[in-house]
C-alpha cells in the first residue's frame, strides 16, 4: 500500500510542477501577466477545494479505487482539452478540471488508505508515500522543460498527461482501503484481545458537532491551509529565476532540486513525528521552509537558489505527510476523509489568495522578492497555529 500511494502521489501533485515551467510560454503566447497565472492557480484549487468535503465522505464511505481510476481519467481528458485551448479562460477551465482530477486519485485517498492501514508507524508510513511526490517533482519541471524546448508546450503537457495516466491506472488497481478487507491489522500488530475492533469503533455518521466545537479542528485546518499556501507560490520560483537571467532549463533544476531535498525532509520528519513531539516536528519543517524562500528573496545567483532549495525541499516536503498525522490523532482513522476534505474548505481562502497576491505584488514592485519575504511571515503565522494544538497520545480506541 504504502508503494502504491507512492507511486500515485507521484503522478498528481507534481504535475502541478508542470504549470510553473508552462508559465512562460503562455504568457509569450497569449500575453498573460503573472497575477492571471496566479489566478488560474487559485481558480484550480477552488474547484478541488469545492469537492474536498463530498470527495473525503466518498473516499471514507466509498468504492475509493473506482474514484481514484475516474480522476485518473478526468485528468487525462482535461489536460488533453488543455492542450487544444486558444483562450486564456480555456485553459483555466480545463486546468481546474484536471486539478479535481488529481486531487480524486492523489494525496486525498492515499491519505485515507495509509492513516487506516498504520497507527503506531503512520508518520513513517506517509512519509515513504510521500517520498512519490518528490520523485515526481524531481523528475516533471526538468522533463517538461525539455519537451517544450523540443516540442512546444501543447505536445508537452499531452506527453505528460498520458505518461501519468498510463502508470498510474495500474498502482490503483492494486489498492485496498482497510487492513481489515484483507483479514489484518493495522500496523500489522496483533490486537489485544480486550480492545475493540478499530474499524467498528466510529458510527458512519459523521459528528459534524462535536467538531466544530474543536479547536483542534479549526487550528489544524487554519495552520495547514496557510502552509500549504505558500507551496502554491512555488510555480513563480522559475519564473523569478527567468527574470534573474537564469536560463529556463537551468532554473527548471531548482524545483528539481528541491524534490531531491524533499525526500530526505519527508522520510526525516515522518520518522521524528512518530517519535517525538509533533508540535516541534511541525514548527521544525516550516522554520526550515521560511530560511528556504528568504535565501530565494534575497540573493540572485543560480549557485545561491540550488543552496536555498535544501532548506526549501527540507521544510516544504517535510511537512507535507505531517497533517494527515496531526488529523488522525486527532479525529482517529475512520473519519480522516471527511476531515482533510473540511481543512481543504478552511484553508481555502489561504490558497486561493496567494498566488494571486504574490502575482499581483511582484507586477507592483517590478520582482518577487517583496512577495517571497511575504510568505515568510505566512509560514511564520502557521508554525505558530500549529504550536498551539493539543495532540492526544496516541489511543488506538481513536487513531
Amino acid at each position: 500500500m504504502v508503494a502504491l500511494g507512492g507511486l500515485a502521489q507521484g503522478l498528481a501533485l507534481p504535475l502541478l510542477g508542470a504549470f510553473g515551467v508552462v508559465a512562460t510560454p503562455l504568457i509569450e503566447e497569449f500575453g498573460a501577466s503573472a497575477t492571471q497565472l496566479g489566478l488560474g492557480m487559485s481558480l484550480a484549487l477552488l474547484a478541488a477545494a469545492v469537492v474536498g468535503a463530498p470527495l473525503g465522505a466518498a473516499l471514507d464511505r466509498g468504492p475509493l479505487r473506482a474514484i481514484m481510476l475516474a480522476g485518473a481519467a478526468l485528468m487525462f481528458v482535461s489536460l488533453l482539452a488543455l492542450s487544444r485551448g486558444v483562450a486564456l479562460w480555456q485553459l483555466a477551465a480545463c486546468f481546474a478540471f484536471a486539478t479535481v482530477g488529481m486531487s480524486m486519485y492523489g494525496m486525498a485517498p492515499v491519505s485515507v488508505i495509509l492513516v487506516n492501514w498504520f497507527v503506531v508507524r503512520r508518520g513513517t508510513a506517509l512519509s515513504l508515500a510521500y517520498v512519490g511526490t518528490s520523485v515526481g517533482a524531481l523528475i516533471v519541471p526538468a522533463a517538461t522543460a525539455w519537451l517544450i524546448e523540443w516540442f512546444g508546450w501543447r505536445h508537452a503537457v499531452v506527453a505528460v498527461a498520458a505518461g501519468a495516466a498510463a502508470l498510474v491506472a495500474p498502482a490503483i488497481a492494486g489498492m485496498v482501503k482497510r487492513p481489515e478487507e484483507l483479514g489484518q491489522v493495522p500496523d500489522g500488530l496483533p490486537r489485544p484481545a480486550a480492545a475493540p475492533r478499530t474499524s467498528e469503533a466510529h458510527g458512519p455518521a459523521s459528528p459534524l458537532a462535536g467538531w466544530l466545537r474543536d479547536r483542534n479542528f479549526w487550528l489544524i485546518g487554519a495552520g495547514v491551509g496557510l502552509a500549504l499556501s505558500v507551496s502554491v507560490a512555488t510555480l513563480f520560483l522559475v519564473r523569478h529565476l527567468e527574470m534573474l537571467g537564469i536560463p529556463r532549463t537551468q532554473a527548471a533544476l531548482v524545483p528539481s532540486s528541491m524534490a531531491l531535498f524533499g525526500i530526505v525532509g519527508k522520510l526525516g520528519a515522518g520518522w521524528l513525528i512518530d517519535r517525538f513531539d509533533a508540535r516541534a516536528v511541525v514548527v521544525g519543517a516550516l522554520a526550515l521552509h521560511a530560511l528556504g524562500w528568504t535565501i530565494v528573496a534575497s540573493q540572485s545567483s543560480h549557485a545561491a537558489m540550488l543552496f536555498a532549495s535544501a532548506p526549501l525541499g527540507l521544510g516544504g516536503g517535510g511537512f507535507l505527510p505531517l497533517a494527515p498525522v496531526l488529523q488522525g490523532r486527532c479525529f482517529g482513522r475512520n473519519a480522516i476523509g471527511r476531515i482533510g476534505g473540511f481543512h481543504a474548505l478552511i484553508g481555502l481562502p489561504f490558497l486561493l489568495t496567494a498566488a494571486p497576491l504574490v502575482g499581483w505584488s511582484a507586477g507592483r514592485t517590478g520582482g518577487f522578492a517583496a512577495p517571497f519575504y511575504g510568505l515568510v511571515a505566512t509560514l511564520a503565522l502557521a508554525a505558530a497555529v500549529l504550536a498551539s494544538v493539543r495532540v492526544p497520545e496516541r489511543d488506538s480506541d481513536r487513531s
